[in-house]
C-alpha cells in the first residue's frame, strides 16, 4: 500500500512541474537607442530550453525538468545539463549524446567544458567525513561533531567516456574553511559550491568556489593549485576594487586575457550585484578592475547570474536571482549606457522570484551555423472566408489565438503565429504574421504552399 501511494504521489509531482514547464514566460522587452542587438537567445527558464530571437521573442522550446545550461558550441553543435547529465545535441536538437561523471561521483552540471578534440570537463560531488568538534559555525548547525560534507571533483573524459583526469577539492581544501555566511544559510553540508569552469590560454584550468568566494587556477597535468583569487586565501592585490566579490559566478576568459565574473553581492554587508572585467597579472599577482556595471546598488542576487562579452563589444547581464526585481538581464556598452533589457513574469510584489522563473544562464550569439526549420504562414481565402495554414506534416498545432488545429480562421486583424513539434520533444514557432485588414488579410503575397483543405 505505502508503495503504490509513493507511486501515486511521485507521478501527481511529476506531472504537476511538466504541467508548469509546458507554461511559457511571459517577456516585457524595453530598447534604448538605435543599437540593435543581433542573433539569438540561448536559456533555460520555467523548466524549458528557450531559443529566442535578437527581439526576445521566443523561436524554440523543449519542457524538460531540471534543466540549465543552454549552451551552443563553436562546432554547431549544442548542450545542456540537468542535475546528472550532460547532453549533447544536433542541429535539428536531436540528443546525439550523454555524459555523467563516473566512479562514484555524482554529476554537478553547474557548468561544463567541451574542448576542441571532444573531451569533457565536468564537474561533480563526493562525499567526505569530516570532523567539524572545532569549528563552531558547522557544528552550531548541524550538531555533530563529525559531519558528511559535499566536496567538489572534476573529472575530463574523452569522447567515449573514459575519465583520463579527476581532480578531488578535499586533497587540497580544508573543507570547513567555507565561508560562514553560505554554512549558515545552505540546506545541505556543501563545502565549496564549485559553480563554473574555464580553460585558461595555457590549458590550466580555472574553478569558481562560491562558499569560498574565490576564483581557482588549477594545474590540468598534476592538479596542483597554481593560485588563488579572492576569499580567505586571496594571493592577489587588487587595485580599482575597494569591495571584494561574494558568492561569484561564471567566470570567463576573454580573447585579450581577461577575467570577467557576476559578483552576486549577496552577504552581511551587501552590495549591489555586479558585472566585473579583470586584469589578471600572474606574475607579480596584481588583479586590476578594468571595467564593472552594477544594474542598482540595493539589488543583489542570491543565486545564478552570467555575464558574456558580446562579439560587439557589448555586454550581457543576467541578474540570476535578483533580490528585489523581475529584470532578467540587460545589454550595456562599454560606457555601461543601457541598450536592451528583458524582464520576466512579475511576481506582482518586491520580491525574489520562484528559482525556475529566473534564467540561470543566459548566452547570445550573433549567428547560428544551422538553419532552423520554421514553419511558414499561408493565407488563404475560400468561399470568402479567411483562413491561415500552418502546412501539412507536423504532429502538433499550437497557436497563439489557442487553436490547435493546423488551419485556423483568420477572423480578424492581428499578429498570428504557431509553434509546430520539432526536434526531440520540442516546438518550433513560425515568424509572426500581421494581418493589417481583417476583410482582406490575404491580399498581401505570402511564402509557402496554399492548401484551401479546411
Amino acid at each position: 500500500m505505502f508503495l503504490t501511494n509513493f507511486r501515486i504521489l511521485f507521478f501527481i509531482l511529476f506531472f504537476s512541474v511538466y504541467a508548469k514547464a509546458q507554461k511559457l514566460p511571459v517577456l516585457t522587452i524595453s530598447k534604448y537607442g538605435t543599437s540593435a542587438v543581433k542573433g539569438y537567445f540561448f536559456l533555460t527558464a520555467n523548466e524549458n530550453l528557450i531559443l529566442m530571437d535578437k527581439d526576445a521573442n521566443i523561436v524554440y522550446y523543449k519542457p524538460l525538468l531540471l534543466a540549465k545550461n543552454f549552451t551552443l558550441e563553436k562546432n554547431g553543435k549544442m548542450y545542456f545539463s540537468d542535475f546528472s547529465n550532460l547532453y549533447l545535441m544536433d542541429s535539428t536538437f536531436q540528443i546525439i549524446d550523454t555524459f555523467s561523471c563516473k566512479n562514484g561521483v555524482h554529476s554537478d552540471m553547474h557548468d561544463v567544458i567541451i574542448l576542441s578534440n571532444n573531451n569533457v570537463i565536468l564537474l561533480g560531488n563526493e562525499k567526505a567525513m569530516v570532523d567539524v568538534s572545532n569549528n563552531y559555525d558547522w557544528k552550531k548547525k548541524w550538531g555533530r561533531d563529525t559531519l558528511k560534507i559535499s566536496a567538489s571533483v572534476i573529472q575530463e573524459q574523452d569522447e567515449h567516456h573514459n575519465v583520463i583526469m579527476e581532480w578531488h577539492s578535499k586533497a587540497y581544501f580544508p573543507l570547513i574553511e567555507a565561508d560562514t555566511f553560505f554554512v549558515n544559510r545552505d540546506p545541505s553540508p556543501e563545502a565549496m559550491h564549485c559553480n563554473a569552469l574555464d580553460l585558461d590560454f595555457d590549458g590550466n584550468i580555472l574553478l569558481s568556489s562560491r562558499n569560498f568566494n574565490e576564483i581557482i587556477k588549477i594545474n590540468r597535468k598534476d592538479g596542483s593549485i597554481i593560485w588563488q583569487l579572492g576569499g580567505k586565501h586571496n594571493e592577489f592585490k587588487f587595485v580599482n576594487c575597494p569591495t571584494p566579490f561574494y558568492g561569484q559566478h561564471n567566470i570567463r576568459i576573454l580573447r585579450n586575457g581577461h577575467l570577467t565574473l557576476f559578483d552576486n553581492g549577496d552577504y552581511t554587508p551587501p552590495h549591489g550585484a555586479r558585472a566585473m572585467e579583470f586584469e589578471i597579472d600572474e606574475k607579480n599577482k596584481i588583479a586590476k578592475l578594468e571595467w564593472s556595471y552594477m544594474f542598482d546598488k540595493d539589488i543583489t542576487s542570491r543565486r545564478q547570474g552570467n555575464v558574456q562579452r558580446l562579439s560587439d563589444g557589448n555586454t550581457l547581464i543576467n541578474l540570476g536571482g535578483p533580490s528585489i526585481s523581475c529584470v532578467w538581464f540587460v545589454i550595456v556598452d562599454s560606457s555601461g549606457k543601457k541598450l536592451f533589457q528583458v524582464n520576466g513574469p512579475d511576481n506582482g510584489n518586491k520580491t525574489i522570484l520562484p528559482k525556475d522563473f529566473n534564467p540561470y544562464r543566459i548566452l547570445n550569439y550573433s549567428s547560428l551555423p544551422f538553419k532552423l526549420h520554421r514553419p511558414v504562414i499561408d493565407c488563404f481565402d475560400s468561399a470568402g472566408v479567411n483562413y491561415l495554414d500552418a502546412g501539412a506534416g507536423y504532429r502538433s498545432y499550437k497557436w497563439n489565438t489557442s487553436d490547435t488545429t493546423r488551419i485556423i480562421k483568420a477572423t480578424k486583424a492581428g499578429s498570428y503565429s504557431v509553434f509546430v513539434n520539432y526536434g526531440d520533444g520540442g516546438f518550433i514557432s513560425s515568424e509572426k504574421l500581421i494581418l493589417s485588414d481583417s476583410m482582406l488579410p490575404c491580399s498581401t503575397k505570402l511564402k509557402g504552399n496554399r492548401n484551401k483543405e479546411h
